[in-house]
C-alpha cells in the first residue's frame, strides 16, 4: 500500500534563512506519529509543510489524492477572534453582552446535528454549549478548537502542542481521545514534547537543527534526551544574575491583600468569597484545573479587572480605586500568560501568507510593523505591547545582557514573527523582568519551551526570587515546571479556594 505521505530530501527556506534540510519519511494511513525535538528546531514548519500550508523549497512531497487534512494550531484565540485585539486590557470588562458568540453558536455553523452531539460528548463539552467563547479558560478553548477541526471529519490531523495549557485530567482526555481516533483511522502526525509522546505512538521525529537527526520507536526516545540533558549545565553565575536584576528598594508590607472577592459574568460565579494575602518575599504557586478561575483571580492582580473596584482589593498595601493608575500598577508586575502571547503576536508581528521567489519563501503580513525580538523585549519597559521608544542605555544593555543569560542573542534583530514559538515565550519572558519589578506574575510561562529553556529559565526566576526578594506568583499545570522556591499553594476549584498553605 502506498504511504499517505511520501517525502524525498525535502527543504524550506524563508528570507533566505533553510529551516528544514533535505528531509525524507513516509506517512502511512492509520499511523500516529510525535515530531519532536529542542525549540527552533523546525517541528511546527515541517508539521505544516505535513499539511500542506507550506509548499517546499526542494525535493519533493507526495500526497495521497483527495485526502482531507487539517492543520490545529498550537495557540487559539476564541476570545479575541470576534473583537479587536486591542481588547486585551478590557477582556474581563463583564458589558460584553451580545459582543461574542457562545461555544454552541461557534461549533454548529454549516454542521450536522448529529455529527455535532457526537464530537460534543467526545470532547466533554456539554456543560460549556452555552456559554460565551470569552469566558473560556486557555484549556476549554483548546477543547473547542479540537471540536472545531474533528466536525471537518479529517482523514489526517495535524496536531501543534496539543497539551499545551491542559491541566492533568484534560491532558488524560486528550491521550485518550487521540487513541480512540486512531482506532477511529485517522491518521495522527502531533508535534510534542518527549514527555507527552501517546501510548498509541507508532514512530518518533526527532528534529535537531532543522535536520531529521533520527526517526525512533517512543522509548528509545526517552533514553537518547534523558542522555542529552543529563550533560546539560544549568548553572547561572552570580555575577550574570546581579547583573540582570539588581536590588530594588520597594517599600510595602503586602503584595496582595484581598477579602471576601466575588466575581461574576452575567449569572455565572467565576471567583466565589476568595480571601488571599501574598507578603512581600513569599513566592506562592496558584493551581487549578482548567476553568477554575486563575486567570480572572490574576486579572485583579495585573490591574486588568474592572470589577476590582467592587471588591476589598489592596495591591502594594494600596486599596484598588484609591487613585493610582493601572500604569502605576503595571509598572511594578512582571507578567506573562498565554493570552497575552496571542495578543502580542497578533498586534506586533503579522497575518501569514506565502509567496515564491526562486525557491525561497516569503511570509508576509498585513501589518507594515515588524517588531524584532530586541523591541519586544524593550517594550516591557513601558508595558505597551511592542512600543520600545525612548529606551536609555542602560535598558539598551541590560536587554542584551538578557539575551546573552538565555543564549538568545542571536535573536536580536530578527522580526519576532521570525522566531519559533517557543524562542517567542523566552523572549516574553524576558520582557516580564527588564524593569526589575517587585512582583512576578507569571501565568504558564513555560508553554512552548523545551526542557532545556524550562530548565534554564525557571533556575534564573529561582536566583532571582531568593536572592532579591521577589515576590512571586506562578502559574502551571506541570509539577516540574515549577520554580524550586516555591513555598505556598493555593488551590481553586470552581472559583472558591480548595486549600491554601
Amino acid at each position: 500500500m502506498l504511504p499517505l505521505i511520501q517525502a524525498t530530501d525535502i527543504s524550506f527556506k524563508v528570507h533566505g534563512e533553510t529551516i528544514l534540510h533535505e528531509t525524507s519519511f513516509t506517512v502511512s494511513k492509520g499511523e500516529c506519529i510525535v515530531i519532536t525535538g529542542a525549540s527552533g528546531s523546525g517541528k511546527t514548519t515541517l508539521g505544516k509543510i505535513i499539511a500542506g500550508h507550506y509548499p517546499v523549497s526542494s525535493g519533493s512531497i507526495t500526497v495521497a489524492n483527495d485526502l482531507r487534512k487539517i492543520f490545529v494550531h498550537q495557540q487559539h484565540d476564541f476570545r479575541f477572534a470576534f473583537h479587536s485585539r486591542s481588547y486585551f486590557g478590557q477582556r474581563f470588562d463583564r458589558n460584553y453582552e451580545g459582543q461574542f458568540p457562545t461555544v454552541h453558536k461557534i461549533l454548529s455553523k454549516d454542521t450536522d446535528e448529529s455529527l455535532l452531539n457526537h464530537v460534543v460528548n467526545l470532547l466533554h463539552l456539554q456543560e460549556k454549549l452555552d456559554q460565551p467563547v470569552i469566558e473560556l479558560s486557555n484549556g476549554e478553548g483548546k477543547r473547542v478548537q479540537l471540536a472545531q477541526a474533528l466536525l471537518l471529519q479529517p482523514q489526517l490531523m495535524v496536531l501543534d502542542q496539543p497539551f499545551i495549557g491542559l491541566d492533568v485530567q484534560t491532558r488524560q482526555q486528550l491521550h485518550q481521545l487521540i487513541t480512540r481516533l486512531k482506532n477511529e483511522g485517522i491518521t495522527i502526525v502531533m508535534v510534542s514534547s518527549p514527555e507527552e509522546i501517546p501510548a498509541c505512538t507508532d514512530r518518533v521525529f526527532l528534529l535537531e537543527g532543522g535536520k531529521l537527526s533520527g526517526i525512533v520507536i517512543p522509548n528509545e526516545l526517552i533514553i537518547k534526551q534523558e542522555n542529552h540533558y543529563n550533560a546539560i549545565k544549568n548553572e547561572i553565575e552570580w555575577q550574570e544574575i546581579e547583573r540582570l536584576s539588581p536590588v530594588a528598594n520597594d517599600a510595602f508590607e503586602n503584595a496582595v491583600h484581598m477579602s471576601n472577592v466575588n466575581i461574576c459574568f452575567e449569572d455565572k460565579v467565576i471567583l466565589d468569597d476568595v480571601s488571599w494575602t501574598v507578603k512581600k518575599g513569599e513566592h506562592w504557586a496558584l493551581i487549578g484545573h482548567n476553568g477554575s478561575g486563575k486567570s480572572t483571580l490574576l486579572s485583579l492582580i495585573n490591574a486588568d479587572n474592572p470589577q476590582v473596584y467592587l471588591n476589598d482589593v489592596q495591591l502594594f498595601d494600596q486599596k484598588r480605586g484609591g487613585g493610582e493608575s493601572i500604569w502605576e500598577i503595571k509598572k511594578k508586575i512582571g507578567y506573562v500568560s498565554p493570552e497575552m502571547h496571542v495578543f502580542f503576536q497578533r498586534t506586533s508581528s503579522y497575518v501569514e501568507s506565502i509567496s515564491l521567489s526562486a525557491n525561497d519563501y516569503t511570509l508576509d503580513g498585513f501589518s507594515q510593523e515588524q517588531t524584532s525580538c530586541y523591541e519586544a523585549i524593550c517594550s516591557g519597559f513601558n508595558d505597551q505591547m511592542g512600543s520600545s521608544a525612548n529606551i536609555t542605555y542602560n535598558q539598551h544593555s541590560l536587554v542584551l545582557h538578557w539575551l546573552e543569560a538565555l543564549e538568545l542573542k542571536k535573536l536580536q534583530d530578527k522580526p519576532f514573527y521570525k522566531a519559533s514559538l517557543g524562542e517567542q515565550r523566552v523572549l516574553l519572558l524576558i520582557r516580564s523582568l527588564v524593569k526589575n519589578p517587585p512582583l512576578l506574575l507569571l501565568d504558564e510561562p513555560c508553554q512552548g519551551l523545551d526542557r532545556y529553556q524550562t530548565q534554564r529559565f525557571t533556575s534564573i526566576v529561582d536566583n532571582i526570587c531568593r536572592h532579591f526578594n521577589k515576590t512571586l506568583i506562578y502559574v502551571s499545570h506541570y509539577s516540574n515546571e515549577m520554580p524550586s522556591c516555591i513555598e505556598h499553594q493555593l488551590i481553586l476549584e470552581k472559583g472558591r479556594i480548595k486549600e491554601i498553605f
